[in-house]
Formats: structure tokens, sequence, C-alpha cells
């Protein structure tokens, strides 16, 4: 979840023509108050992924989206652009485009074949999409909802940050699944690769923060022994610092700016990101267990926890960690975007 976007306001769903009420048929009383649509990954193979959506500050507002065979196989990452949400599904190998305003429509479906989707970053008019099969990223009309061009990659690329007329991208791993220590600049002008960054290995989540883009990394020993760190790209000069957390099994992927602090996930929460890029992990945020995910908008945290089985919890705190709101959802939340009515 990047940024707060503009309306929402409804319980229902137009799916293919078709108003698909959740199963309590309550009505969402209309105020100013923002809405966090949560999507589950599911089960590999199970086609249980799912799409729900609730009112942080309402505890009785939850609300199934789509779920099961109507959204597909791991549902992999959301993304939002004005009134556009677009719900990557990796196994299914597809894109579905949601609208939202009075009510929630079904605008299509951008399939693939055998690409695997990742992640999408958009400007409005124009879709990147990172494939691991493919190694490439594919660019979309999101007008048409067409594939217009591909960009080929050094490897299976992941996150992807979109800044002006440059697409920053992660390169966590080769074509035969090894480790790569790569971050992309790529031109959206020329489609071709400006710069190229050593990170630590297995670089996925990013933040931009100024001239700073911050990359986590995580990679794996013998035994599948976990190791994480941290690198930090001065865009500006090129200069690349670095921090490794050595082997763990606490630290998780993502990095999550909360006001003006930069965090990383722990197993329990969030743990702020020190100057030398090592991590606070004595004052964490959140106090949870079996953390997947979390995200941050203007309000509030949202921690996405699972043991892979459903029904799995999203915890709501203020900015210092409070509790506020706890919601039931579907198995893996990992993903999460915000937008006001």
């Amino acid at each position: 979840m990047n940024k707060p976007i503009l309306i929402l306001l409804s319980s229902f769903i137009l799916w293919n023509g078709c108003i698909i009420y959740d199963e309590r048929e309550e009505e969402i009383e209309e105020t100013n108050k923002s809405t966090a649509f949560i999507l589950c990954e599911g089960n590999f193979g199970n086609s249980n992924a799912a799409l729900w959506s609730f009112s942080p500050e309402d505890s009785t507002s939850e609300i199934l989206i789509l779920g099961g065979t109507s959204l597909g196989d791991v549902a992999q990452s959301l993304s939002a652009d004005d009134n556009k949400l677009y719900v990557v599904v990796n196994n299914s190998h597809k894109i579905e485009v949601l609208s939202v305003g009075e009510e929630i429509s079904h605008e299509g479906t951008i399939t693939f074949n055998n690409a695997s989707p990742r992640y999408l970053v958009t400007n409005g008019t124009t879709g990147y999409v990172s494939c691991w099969n493919l190694n490439a990223i594919l660019v979309l009309d999101l007008t048409n909802q067409a594939v217009v061009d591909t960009i080929s990659i050094p490897g299976m690329p992941e996150k992807m940050i979109l800044n002006g007329t440059s697409l920053y991208v992660s390169i966590p791993s080769h074509s035969d699944w090894s480790s790569a220590n790569l971050v992309l600049e790529i031109s959206t002008i020329t489609k071709t690769i400006d710069q190229t960054f050593e990170v630590i290995s297995g670089p996925n989540d990013m933040e931009l923060i100024g001239n700073h883009l911050f990359v986590a990394s995580t990679y794996y020993g013998a035994n599948w022994t976990t190791f994480t760190g941290i690198s930090k790209i001065d865009l500006s000069t090129g200069t690349i610092t670095s921090n490794s957390d050595g082997s763990n099994s606490v630290i998780k992927g993502d990095l999550v700016k909360v006001g003006e602090t930069l965090y990383r996930t722990t197993s329990t929460g969030l743990a702020s990101v020190n100057v030398d890029l090592s991590l606070d992990l004595d004052t964490i945020l959140g106090g949870q267990t079996n953390v997947y995910s979390a995200a941050a908008d203007d309000n509030y945290i949202y921690f996405g926890t699972t043991n892979w089985t459903a029904p799995d919890t999203v915890f709501v705190t203020d900015h210092n960690g409070l509790f506020v709101n706890e919601f039931i959802v579907g198995t893996g939340p990992g993903d999460f975007v915000t937008m006001t009515d």
C-alpha cells in the first residue's frame, strides 16, 4: 500500500453484470472515513485467493468482495490508480481490473500465457508487470487492457517503483532460481536498462525516500537458513551502502514508511531501520504473532498475520503501535490498499 486514493462506499460488486451482495447484506453508511482493501494470497493450488475490505474504525465492517474460483490461485499483489484496483493473480496468470465508485464493478481481465505475473505499477494509462516465467516486464496499455511491449530482464523481476521516467526493479533470483543481487533502473522512454546496482543478495521490497532507494534483501544458505539485510542506493551518486543482519528467522520482507520513519517487518511487528541500516529489534511496533505482511497509510498501520489456514487476522494500530481494531479475513493477508471517499 503506497498511498491513499479516492472513493469507495458499497457492500456489493458487479461481476460480469451480476450484483453479488455480502453474505450479511449489511449497508455501509456513507462517511468520510477510509476503506482498506486486503488481498489474501490463499494456498498454492487451491484457488482460494480472496479480496476483502473493511473500515479501520468499524470492527464489524469486513466484507468479502471476491473469493475462491472467482479470483483464482495465489493472489500476489494489489495496486490502485485513481478509482481502479488491479489484482495480480500469480498462478492464474492474470490481472483482474475493478472500478471503485458507488458500487464496485468488474472492468475486465488481462490474461497472460504462463507468465507468472508478480507486481504491477502504473502511471494511469501505462502499466508495468513483473513476470517471473518470462524473465521480463510486460508493458500494458491499461485503457485497452492489452500488452504492448516487453522489457527483457537478466533474471526474475519482482518489486518495482516508478519515479518519473525511471522504473526501479529488484531482481532476487536468476532464471535458474539461484540468488541474484541486482536492482535495475529502466528508462520508460527507451525501455532499456540505464543502470545496474549490486546490492545484498535476494533484493525484494524497496522504498524510495528522497534520492535514496532502500532495498530489503532475503536469501537462503545451506538447509534453507535465512539471511537478511538492507542496502541503500544514493541515486544522485550511485553510492551503495549495506548492512547484513546475518542468519535469522525473525526478520521478514516488507519495508514500511510510517510518518518519517522507515521500518522493516519482523515476525512480531515493525522494527525501525537505524542510520547504519541495522534494525532496532529491541523496540517493535505492533506486538503481534505470525506477522506475514504490513503496510501503513496516513493514519494506521495494518498487520497481516497468518498460519496459512483460514480464517486469518488483520490487526490495525495507530502509528504508535497502539491497537485500533482486528478483522477476520481469508488465508495469507499479504497486500493492502487504502481509499477514502
